[in-house]
């Protein structure tokens, strides 16, 4: 993928990710930086996300479903309600996909039936698995 490639905002590809293991962050932001040449931010804090989903434009959020003080689930509906308001330009909301542990994989179904979720990521992340995730919501293949 060229890294001069932009979806159909004309916009960069960039990914937003968030999750409270700062490995995983790492494992996220290596790999779709290396192996798909997609900008990657990452944060640990979920609080900290939402402020950079307020600066720039996204085109797809990879957030922690179990996050301290704001979920996964939590700062996506709150991204959904001022994210057209503050990126006026961007003709579409970015999709996210969530990761989750193994208790979770319960809540996965229930999750998956909002159509703006692509997908539910199950930890230990797999990069064939992230990378083929990432593939598929963005229509990069």
């Amino acid at each position: 993928m060229d890294s001069n490639q932009s979806n159909q905002d004309n916009t960069p590809l960039r990914i937003l990710a968030t999750h409270p293991d700062t490995g995983t962050l790492r494992l996220i932001r290596d790999s779709i930086s290396n192996l798909l040449n997609i900008d990657v931010d990452t944060s640990p804090s979920s609080e900290y996300a939402f402020e950079l989903a307020v600066k720039r434009h996204y085109s797809l959020f990879l957030f922690g479903l179990d996050m301290p003080n704001l979920n996964g689930q939590l700062l996506y509906d709150m991204l959904y309600l001022i994210y057209p308001k503050i990126h006026p330009n961007n003709l579409s909301f970015p999709a996210v996909i969530y990761i989750g542990n193994d208790n979770e994989i319960g809540r996965s179904d229930e999750i998956k039936k909002d159509a703006r979720v692509k997908d539910f990521l199950i930890r230990p992340l797999s990069i064939e698995r992230l990378v083929r995730a990432i593939n598929s919501s963005l229509q990069i293949d």
